[in-house]
């Protein structure tokens, strides 16, 4: 990893906690949806380090070659899907909170801030309630390291 320092929310709660809840989706699966409107330009995911699990390159490649029980492939399964790469600091960040079911759209009403040391997230428009959260995934930086799981990302993203 970097010298970088990465901004957590330092305060007791999440405001997706407060202003988020887990459905069904018409996107895919389960989806993360407003249960309080949030208007433009509020962070309403700011991740303390509780909420996140950073997976360096190193990490990723050591359980990469190991050996997998079902279990372990599930496990492997579920990280790719739900992380994404972050590329000041070479690795990836798994969502242990509900902020991984933002799903994906090419008009997103999500996104994130222009501080890209900090851990969240800001409505690029109204949301209203019960809306369905998404953001763009192809905003996301490519990982060179993760190329050979590209079946668990969106190809537009690669």
């Amino acid at each position: 990893m970097t010298d970088i320092i990465m901004s957590y929310n330092l305060s007791s709660t999440n405001p997706a906690e407060e202003f988020t809840e887990v459905r069904l989706s018409k996107i895919h699966g389960l989806g993360l949806f407003a249960k309080k409107f949030m208007p433009k330009g509020m962070v309403w995911w700011y991740a303390r380090e509780k909420d996140v699990m950073i997976i360096t390159k190193d990490q990723f490649l050591t359980l990469d070659s190991s050996v997998r029980s079902p279990e372990m492939k599930e496990f492997m399964t579920i990280l790719l899907i739900y992380s994404y790469y972050e590329r000041d600091f070479d690795a990836l960040v798994f969502c242990l909170d509900n902020s991984r079911y933002v799903n994906h759209s090419i008009n997103p009403n999500s996104g994130a801030t222009d501080d890209e040391s900090a851990f969240c997230s800001v409505a690029l428009r109204d949301i209203q309630i019960g809306e369905e959260i998404t953001e763009d995934y192809s905003d996301y930086t490519i990982c060179d390291w993760l190329k050979k799981y590209n079946n668990f990302f969106d190809p537009t993203c690669w």
